[in-house]
C-alpha cells in the first residue's frame, strides 16, 4: 500500500490502511506499554494524526514499517511519560517531526482542537479530560468526581458528540465512529 493516495485525501485508502494495520499495532503496542486500552489509544491517536497531518506527511520507507516505527515511539514516549523509561537517546525524532508538520499548522489545528475542548460545559470537559489526558477508566472518573459511572458515560457521549460535529472535516468517518464506539464501550 502506498500512502500517496492518502496523502491526496483519499478517505477509502485511509480506511483500508486503518483497517488493514490496526489491530496488528495494537498488538505490537501492548508489547511496549503492557494495558490493551492505551495501546489501542496510542494507535488511534497515531491514525487521527496522520489523516490530519497527511498533506505534509513524508513516507520515505515502507508504509508499514512507517507504522510500526511510529507506535513504537509513541509507545516509548508514553512510558517515558510515566516515568518506565529512563532514556530515549537511541530513539528517532518524534512523528510530529516525521510527518514534516510545520509549528504554524500543528499550532493552528492545537488550537482549534483545545478550543473545541474548552467549549465543552463544565462536567462535559472534566469528564473529557480525565478519560482522555490522564488516562483514567469510567469508573475511576465516577469515583473522583463523585458521580456515577452512567452520568460519566452519558457526559463523555455528548462530549464526544459536540467534538465530532466542530472537528468532522479533520477526521474521515471510520476514525470518528471507532473513536465514538473506543470511548463509549
Amino acid at each position: 500500500m502506498e500512502f500517496a493516495p492518502i496523502a491526496a485525501g483519499d478517505r477509502n485508502a485511509f480506511e483500508a490502511l486503518f483497517k488493514l494495520h490496526y489491530r496488528p499495532l495494537c498488538a505490537f503496542a501492548i508489547q511496549y506499554v503492557k494495558d490493551a486500552d492505551r495501546a489501542e489509544d496510542l494507535v488511534q491517536d497515531l491514525f487521527f494524526r496522520l489523516w490530519m497531518d497527511r498533506e505534509r506527511t513524508k513516507v520515505t520507507i515502507s508504509l508499514k514499517s512507517y507504522l510500526f516505527q511510529a507506535v513504537r515511539n509513541r509507545c516509548l514516549n508514553a512510558l517515558n511519560a510515566q516515568g518506565r523509561v529512563r532514556s530515549l537517546n537511541e530513539e528517532v525524532d518524534e512523528v510530529e517531526e516525521e510527518t514534516g508538520r510545520t509549528e504554524d499548522e500543528h499550532t493552528e489545528r492545537a488550537a482549534r482542537v483545545h478550543a473545541a475542548i474548552e467549549g465543552l460545559p463544565e462536567e462535559r470537559r472534566k469528564v473529557f479530560k480525565l478519560s482522555r489526558h490522564e488516562g483514567l477508566k469510567y469508573h475511576e472518573i465516577a469515583e473522583r468526581l463523585g458521580i456515577s459511572v452512567k452520568t460519566v458515560e452519558n457526559q463523555m457521549g455528548k462530549a464526544l458528540k459536540t467534538l465530532r460535529e466542530e472537528l468532522a472535516d479533520l477526521m474521515p468517518v471510520t476514525i470518528l465512529g471507532w473513536l465514538w464506539w473506543w470511548l463509549n464501550r
